[in-house]
């Protein structure tokens, strides 16, 4: 059916070219002895003509063999499996089609997985690009004997360990940039556990196979068996350290306390970065909060593409672009600072600057002063667990030219009430959190809450949501600690 319709879009999108090819060549290839001539010889003409051809002729809405995206993965990843099945009726353009995936497909590697296996992207992109990085890879090595090395770039053997620490105790994800917050079964990390040896990886991965048939990814779900069929899952065991740090273009650390992945476990993620990146919102210096069973600092993560596009310019990610008035993407509604009522710069890149894991505590330090240097001339925020409490300790160096009217937000599923000196955050649960700012430089806060209603009729509703925190002014030239516990 497939092989008979007019093309696969590869003229408006050339994501849909890669999906199609994988599915019939791996259907060409495992079914091979089942189909009838007619039909194999169908399936070759419409690789070809559909697939091999437009991605040599350049039709395509987007040069997929140079985004550093997971455009490439998928394109790249399905086109591959294709060329290996019908190689033998069709090996010259096959090989070109295969040696051109590979010299596309290493740089783009790196981009994404070096050095520390943290992918820019985020949680969701993941698992849509690096399942089809699997499945290129496996396809070679188990077609051709060898995956030319790709496997070994810097980065890409940690990546599973990265999307491990992604999700949090809540079974909510750390979800940056474009992505849901509900976790999901992440099918490429059987390939990295087969791969690389490393069974921990599957830990969180053992609990959902029983919803394995509804994932986004479930077209590729047979993959999971040959990976499968060779690991001893009665090994599987919990990761041993309790924080992963990645580098690269979206710098992030994450945190698990013990593992446990219950009410006595707690989970932090915080993240650097900058906005013009890939699927990025002006976000560094953000956290995400789970303790006690709740998710108290969130992130209302994407709205769906769909509805935005019709009313603003969604993918211009410069300074001043329309795509940072949309409610979910810009820094008011993220749990990080904003200044004198200003977006970030979109080149201004958060910066983790060190790692803390001693005397009982576990966290971070993100240098947020390129996004905020507009306003400011310093803002280093530290942010860690001590016992049963959270700390976000910012400070912060008014410019010596303007004030700074600092406005600290922190999204959360909790509903918050200003008391006498604090905020009382109560969860759906029943359980409650107090939020309290002191100042070693002796600085007095206003504690805020503001509307989550946004007021552009194509935003999506925010139900659910919260946001609280405080506001304060630092004179032109001074400097201020504000401590949150």
């Amino acid at each position: 059916t497939v092989c008979g319709f007019q093309d696969w879009n590869a003229r408006r999108h050339f994501l849909d070219v890669g999906e199609m090819a994988a599915g019939v060549g791996l259907g060409y290839d495992w079914l091979y002895d089942e189909l009838s001539p007619e039909t194999k010889e169908l399936a070759r003409q419409a690789l070809n003509d559909f697939a091999f051809t437009p991605a040599n002729e350049g039709t395509w809405n987007l040069n997929f063999y140079e985004a550093e995206s997971n455009w490439n993965q998928v394109c790249n990843g399905g086109l591959v499996c294709a060329a290996l099945a019908v190689y033998e009726n069709n090996s010259s353009v096959a090989q070109g089609i295969i040696e051109k995936a590979l010299e596309s497909n290493l740089p783009v590697m790196q981009a994404l997985y070096a050095p520390d296996g943290n992918y820019p992207e985020g949680y969701s992109y993941w698992c849509y690009g690096t399942i089809y990085e699997a499945l290129m890879l496996t396809a070679l090595e188990t077609a051709a004997g060898t995956d030319t090395g790709l496997s070994n770039t810097e980065g890409f053997s940690e990546t599973g360990r990265y999307m491990l620490y992604m999700e949090g105790t809540t079974r909510a994800c750390f979800n940056y940039s474009d992505c849901a917050p509900s976790s999901v079964p992440c099918l490429a990390q059987w390939y990295f556990a087969w791969k690389f040896n490393d069974l921990s990886l599957l830990y969180l991965e053992q609990d959902r196979i029983g919803s394995y048939a509804g994932c986004a990814e479930a077209r590729l779900l047979p993959l999971v068996a040959y990976y499968a069929s060779n690991i001893t899952l009665s090994a599987i065991s919990a990761p041993t350290e309790s924080i992963f740090r990645g580098e690269g273009t979206t710098p992030v650390v994450l945190i698990h306390d013990n593992w446990a992945m219950d009410d006595t476990d707690k989970f932090l993620g915080i993240k650097g970065g900058k906005a013009n990146t890939s699927h990025s919102h002006m976000d560094a210096g953000s956290f995400v909060y789970d303790a006690f069973g709740v998710r108290w600092s969130a992130d209302m993560g994407l709205q769906s593409y769909g509805t935005l596009e019709p009313y603003i310019n969604l993918w211009d990610m410069n300074d001043g672009s329309e795509r940072w008035t949309a409610f979910r993407y810009n820094n008011f509604n993220h749990s990080t600072l904003t200044v004198n009522e200003s977006y970030h710069r979109v080149a201004g890149e958060g910066v983790i600057t060190g790692v803390i894991d001693s005397n009982g505590q576990k966290g971070a330090t993100v240098d947020i002063t390129e996004p905020l240097s507009n306003d400011v001339s310093s803002a280093v925020r530290t942010i860690y667990i001590e016992g049963d409490d959270l700390i976000v300790e910012d400070r912060i160096t008014a410019r010596t030219d303007k004030d700074a009217d600092v406005r600290w937000t922190m999204v959360t599923r909790a509903v918050p009430e200003i008391g006498f000196n604090r905020i009382q955050l109560s969860s759906a649960t029943g359980k409650n959190l107090y939020l309290s700012a002191t100042s070693p430089t002796g600085d007095r806060v206003a504690y805020r809450t503001w509307s989550t209603v946004s007021p552009n009729s194509w935003d999506a509703s925010n139900t659910g949501y919260y946001e609280c925190g405080y506001e304060l002014t630092v004179k032109a030239g001074d400097s201020a600690t504000i401590r949150v516990r």
